[in-house]
């Protein structure tokens, strides 16, 4: 992207979950491509940019993230109809070594549907794949638990992500954000 030149498209994506699922390690995983495992809480929201390439009319352009990082403690709950205003994306993020934080999302989905964001395209994250062999078999979530959240919540996106290793941290904001763009029938050809 050449400094200066403005973006084809802006889509604010929302980071939603528990406190201490990784919310905040993602976004930096993608940002600034680092990960810290003493990375702190977040305390109420932070916020980052990041561009992803597209080409629309046979032309190269660019796609500005605006990623919303919300805290996920209970005392900043009161802020969420401020900060989910506007979202075009959401993922909906949980620990893949701690059941009680996909248990915990269900109450991220009543407010979504509170504020009219049923239809808003989401993505499910599990984090923390590094971690699934450190773990006792029955400590991770199976795949059918898993299964049975997303069939509840009618989601079909779902991806095992580490920000430690990178994996799948790329390949999920493009899902999320190919699916923003569809929903909205935007112009594009494709994501690169």
């Amino acid at each position: 992207m050449l400094e200066g030149e403005k973006p084809h498209y802006l889509i604010k994506i929302c980071l939603l979950g528990q406190g201490a699922v990784g919310k905040t390690c993602i976004a930096k995983r993608l940002c600034f491509d680092t990960f810290d495992l003493h990375t702190k809480l977040t305390i109420g929201l932070d916020f980052y940019t990041y561009d992803i390439p597209i080409i629309v009319d046979k032309a190269e352009t660019f796609i500005r993230l605006s990623i919303w990082d919300f805290g996920g403690q209970e005392q900043f709950r009161k802020f969420f109809p401020y900060y989910i205003n506007g979202a075009n994306g959401i993922m909906m993020i949980f620990n893949l070594v701690n059941i009680e934080t996909l248990i915990g999302l269900d109450w991220w989905y009543e407010k979504l549907n509170e504020h009219n964001h049923q239809q808003t395209p989401k993505v499910i994250i599990g984090t923390k794949k590094d971690l699934i062999n450190h773990f006792n078999e029955k400590v991770h979530i199976n795949n059918l638990i898993i299964n049975q959240f997303m069939k509840k919540h009618n989601e079909k996106d779902f991806f095992e992500t580490s920000s430690k290793s990178n994996y799948n941290i790329f390949l999920s904001f493009k899902e999320l954000v190919r699916k923003v763009l569809e929903k909205n029938k935007l112009e594009f050809e494709r994501l690169l």
